[in-house]
């Protein structure tokens, strides 16, 4: 039988922003997706989108041939498999897929523990791109072959990129690109404000320039309208600069521009919103209301 004519049972368990794309990406292609999550509410968008739901992440376990987490954090993917004890009712030959943003050295004991129980691991983080989800897959090369049905259904593109682990630190990598470049771009903002520019003229006057990016005509007029978003990535970006330091200890990497700039983060969340998105940095750089009427009462 060819990976073309399997007919699998995917087992979801995190319904929120990425889960929930997951789902409806993966119901259009036709595959049989059972899912869970804490959320009723997201228990229901799941069930409407036509998923079948279950009442707790050992059920999906339990039935599913491609048991894949879309969850948080590094805590709760351990709480779902251990405390929870989903992976203790994964079938032997089975594949457990992490696409969470996770720990490498995590990913690694993932995989070790899945061998050892008969369970081919996968660490397969995912990263929002101008066309959509794209994917990192770290493992075994026929582990990856044997889950293509789902991560082709779900994202635009999954490469490949070397053993277990190291689909989560190439996440990192590309989570640290962008959380620099936004860093970047909120400290030029509160740069130019401070000098009195409009700040309204900075994207046609860069536009033609070798500074210019899509990430730059993307981020800065939200930064300068200060619109920040209710999705929350702002927290979890922060959460994954935190990962990529604590890799980056582990195995004698230099990171300093991601330490500073994971000050920032931490500053502007626990100042503001949690729900804010990254575009919320700039306003560790921008004058405060003070200090605008101050600038203005001493003109």
């Amino acid at each position: 039988m060819t990976i073309e004519d399997r007919t699998d049972t995917y087992g979801l368990i995190g319904l929120g922003n990425v889960g929930a794309d997951l789902v409806a990406a993966a119901i259009k292609a036709g595959l049989a997706v059972h899912c869970y999550d804490l959320d009723p509410s997201a228990r229901e968008r799941a069930r409407s989108a036509g998923a079948t739901v279950h009442e707790s992440a050992r059920d999906v376990a339990a039935v599913a041939d491609v048991f894949v987490l879309s969850l948080p954090n590094s805590q709760i993917v351990d709480q779902v498999l251990f405390d929870e004890g989903a992976i203790e009712v994964l079938r032997r030959g089975s594949y457990l897929v992490d696409m969470s943003t996770n720990h490498p050295a995590r990913s690694q004991a993932l995989a070790a523990e899945g061998t050892a129980r008969g369970v081919h691991v996968l660490d397969i983080p995912v990263s929002y791109g101008p066309e959509g989800l794209v994917g990192f897959a770290g493992g075994p090369g026929e582990a990856v072959a044997a889950v293509r049905p789902w991560v082709d259904a779900v994202t635009v593109h999954t490469e490949h990129v070397g053993p277990n682990g190291h689909g989560q630190y190439v996440k990192l990598v590309q989570n640290v690109l962008s959380g620099v470049g936004m860093g970047v771009i909120g400290e030029v903002i509160g740069f130019a404000e401070r000098a009195g520019v409009d700040l309204e003229v900075l994207p046609e006057a860069l536009r033609r320039t070798g500074a210019n990016s899509r990430m730059l005509e993307r981020t800065l007029p939200a930064m300068v309208q200060r619109r920040y978003g209710t999705s929350g990535t702002m927290a979890l970006h922060s959460k994954d600069m935190g990962y990529a330091l604590t890799a980056a200890e582990s195995i004698g990497a230099r990171m300093p521009f991601t330490a500073a700039l994971r000050r920032v983060f931490e500053d502007v969340l626990a100042a503001g919103d949690s729900r804010w998105t990254q575009t919320a940095l700039v306003e560790w750089y921008r004058p405060s209301a003070a200090e605008t009427s101050a600038t203005n009462h001493d003109e």
